[in-house]
């Protein structure tokens, strides 16, 4: 699906390797450049958007 969308797979260790919590943080505020992703400051708060980057960014996002 990533591929089809030719979006980032927040799976792939290699793509895992290179995430922080702050470069989601931006991701999630800024939006996407290729606007694939809207930006999402305003629609959610600060600890909101900071409690989703810490959680993708974390092992348990890799748990289903």
């Amino acid at each position: 699906m990533a591929a089809r969308l030719a979006v980032r797979d927040l799976t792939d260790p290699a793509v895992r390797a290179k995430l922080t919590p702050a470069t989601i943080e931006a991701q999630i505020r800024n939006g996407s450049t290729n606007k694939l992703m809207p930006s999402f400051t305003g629609a959610m708060t600060d600890e909101q958007i900071k409690a989703v980057a810490a959680h993708i960014a974390s092992p348990r996002f890799l748990q289903r």
